[in-house]
């Protein structure tokens, strides 16, 4: 019984580099500070969200027509172990590409809360059927025998919860590939396959850095199966395709501002809610005023209203080279033999040679055990006789969100619900 199954894996490779550069230290980034567990979160995730649209308008200018899925949490995750090992320059820069405005270690805790605030379940409620999992997964995956420092160790064992496990790229890199694809698929439940595609890992590979996200779970207000029905979707093009089209009439969250409408969907439990933002004109328009005080404009905005609904079921999964898009953004140093990531061994002998990212995105009608849980919650006394009326019939933004501290674990797009 699945509605909505989002799925994302990262992947951040190091190589071995030779450089006689010194490491220039960054005090300010590794000094500790008295922040307290909710400054710190609260500062991780504006800064988080921030990054997460940056990317977003760089993915969109360079996939103009097609539909987008990321989990900008979990690229996040996985270069935010990355940048714990970064020193000098290379820190300097990656901090202002992923907006860390904290010293390393009071990031390092807020991600620890942080994900420790959005995980709920494990696994094994998702295959028994439970209404809300949410699970995320770090690997450290390193050569054998090459050594890193015992304080970065420490630091992604304690705050990133990483697994570390010693492979052998330099004799055997697609075995390596296959071991560390097999934990993503693991992590995922089979829906991230192959993240790492043949040739990526070669015998100068020393370090892997991986994160996983698995989300399953039930709206809290479900879809009637019977309901839906084939109806015209309107492409950017003008062109107009049929797509199998959920509805139904309920109090939902709403609100027409900002240049488009509205609507967010909570889940049958957690904390978490999927909003989808439908523009008064054309998606490619409306994304380059977008920003991340209008995404909490519409948020503060939202106020429950009866809607009568009409959204496409869709599905599709994306993958993502993320290395020229983090270069354009300023992230540079970092993917040059001159970087410095002298945290993780003492020595500035390690730079990155690739990130890769892939997501899979489902959403559907109810299963029986969410519409039970939404019959309760659904006994109104009384509904207008004329609902606002909210056709998603044309493309769309969509995130889903923890409502309590607005983090924003997934994002996209959708162009083409048939795609």
């Amino acid at each position: 019984m699945k509605v909505v199954m989002n799925l994302s894996a990262t992947a951040v490779i190091l190589l071995t580099m030779a450089s006689c550069c010194s490491a220039e230290e960054n005090l300010s980034l590794h000094e500790p500070q008295a922040i307290t567990d909710t400054q710190g979160v609260q500062a991780l995730v504006l800064g988080n969200n921030e990054f997460a649209l940056d990317l977003y308008e760089k993915v969109c200018g360079m996939q103009e027509s097609d539909n987008i899925f990321f989990s900008p949490y979990s690229i996040s995750s996985a270069l935010g172990m990355t940048w714990a090992g970064a020193r000098g320059h290379t820190a300097v820069e990656m901090a202002e590409v992923l907006h860390f405005t904290l010293p390393v270690e009071a990031t390092g805790r807020a991600f620890h809360s942080l994900t420790e605030a959005l995980s709920s379940c494990d696994l094994s409620g998702a295959e028994s059927g439970a209404p809300f999992t949410l699970a995320i997964s770090n690997g450290l995956w390193v050569q054998d025998g090459f050594n890193l420092l015992d304080e970065y160790v420490t630091e992604v064992t304690r705050y990133y919860s990483a697994a570390v496990r010693n492979l052998d790229f330099i004799n055997d890199s697609e075995g390596s590939r296959e071991t560390i694809n097999d934990w993503v698929a693991e992590s995922t439940l089979n829906r991230i396959l192959d993240l790492i595609p043949p040739g990526v890992l070669k015998d100068d590979t020393r370090v892997v850095l991986t994160n996983a996200v698995y989300f399953k779970a039930s709206w809290r207000k479900p879809f009637d199966e019977h309901f839906t029905r084939d109806a015209p979707f309107f492409l950017a093009d003008g062109s107009t395709i049929d797509v199998p089209m959920m509805n139904q009439t309920d109090f939902f969250n709403y609100v027409a501002t900002e240049g488009c409408k509205a609507v967010e969907f909570d889940y049958a439990e957690g904390n978490a809610s999927m909003l989808i933002l439908l523009p008064d004109v054309d998606i490619e328009e409306f994304q380059q005023e977008f920003n991340a005080d209008m995404l909490e404009t519409i948020r503060r905005r939202l106020s429950f209203c009866n809607v009568s609904l009409s959204m496409p079921k869709f599905e599709f999964t994306r993958s993502m080279q993320l290395s020229q898009v983090l270069r354009t953004l300023g992230m540079e140093s970092a993917f040059e033999v001159t970087a410095d990531f002298s945290g993780f061994t003492g020595s500035p002998d390690l730079f990155i040679s690739e990130v890769l990212h892939k997501a899979f995105v489902k959403v559907d009608e109810v299963g029986t055990e969410a519409a039970a849980a939404t019959a309760v919650v659904m006994g109104l006394t009384a509904i207008p006789a004329q609902p606002v009326r909210m056709n998603i019939d044309s493309p769309f933004m969509f995130f889903i969100l923890d409502r309590e501290s607005g983090s924003i674990v997934f994002m996209g797009r959708v162009m083409d619900p048939s795609a």
